[in-house]
């Protein structure tokens, strides 16, 4: 229960932050400023927590790798399609990318009863194909980018969830895996937009430290929860900020809410109870 508590409440934080993002013009300072709040977090908390084993490390920077990719791919496919249809199709894939690197090289054992709640998650992704999720359509052009993004997203949790396994020490982790991953945007953002960088800086700093909170307790959480429990199945509730996140752009960026998205929803929420009741 504690392990569907911390991700319950890690889907609210994510869905907070993919709006705010969604919401703001200047989609990269928002990721800089971000990641900058980040790294002043956890820079303080070095003192505090233990180096890593070596066999550690090459999870860590293959997680920030994918990490960044997926941060550089999310400003890209916010700029094109609504919020309730690219956070879904992106959200959807990652359980099915974790389900399978799971089972084929984690050797984790899930009961069918799991798998079935899972798979009906990203199958009820599909329903945004349709007549773009009741909206309009994402591009096709896009469609390549956003299952990337879902992608990264099962590769990294994937790999959180095996570095933690063999290093049961989640803020230790969270802590070297934000020293590695939250400095590349803060400094692109540094030497190609300085000027406006500092004036975001100055006039939205209040959007800067909340989505930064959000990403990075967001992250805490789950990565607590997966310590907790199975890794696919905590990859697969965190998905029901997808629900949230449609009814946040529907209510704070006018997307509308066509019956596609909600069968979406109705999807991600019978394959959690399936999962857990």
């Amino acid at each position: 229960m504690l392990a569907t508590a911390l991700v319950l409440m890690a889907a609210l934080l994510h869905a907070a932050w993919n709006t705010l993002i969604k919401f703001s013009a200047e989609r990269l300072l928002v990721v800089a400023c971000m990641d900058a709040v980040a790294l002043l977090v956890v820079v303080p908390l070095l003192g505090f927590v233990s180096l890593p084993p070596a066999a550690i490390w090459p999870w860590l920077i293959a997680s920030a790798l994918f990490e960044l990719l997926y941060r550089y791919l999310l400003i890209k496919a916010y700029r094109v399609g609504d919020l309730g249809l690219v956070y879904p199709l992106m959200r959807g894939l990652s359980p099915l990318v974790v389900l399978a690197l799971t089972l084929i090289f984690a050797g984790e054992v899930l009961s069918t009863q799991q798998i079935v709640g899972i798979l009906l998650i990203p199958f009820g992704m599909l329903c945004l194909l349709w007549q773009g999720g009741g909206g309009d359509r994402l591009p096709w052009s896009m469609l390549p980018v956003v299952l990337l993004i879902g992608l990264c997203i099962g590769c990294y949790t994937f790999l959180d969830g095996q570095a933690l396994r063999r290093w049961p020490q989640p803020l230790d982790y969270l802590v070297w895996l934000t020293l590695i991953s939250a400095w590349p945007f803060p400094l692109l953002a540094l030497t190609r937009k300085r000027p406006a960088f500092s004036l975001f800086w100055r006039t939205q700093w209040r959007l800067g430290l909340s989505v930064g909170f959000c990403v990075l307790f967001s992250y805490a959480l789950v990565l607590w929860a997966m310590q907790l429990g199975s890794i696919a199945e905590a990859a697969a509730l965190r998905e029901i900020s997808v629900i949230l996140v449609v009814l946040l752009g529907m209510r704070y960026l006018k997307e509308p809410f066509g019956r596609p998205r909600l069968l979406a929803c109705t999807l991600v929420l019978v394959g959690m109870l399936v999962m857990k009741l």
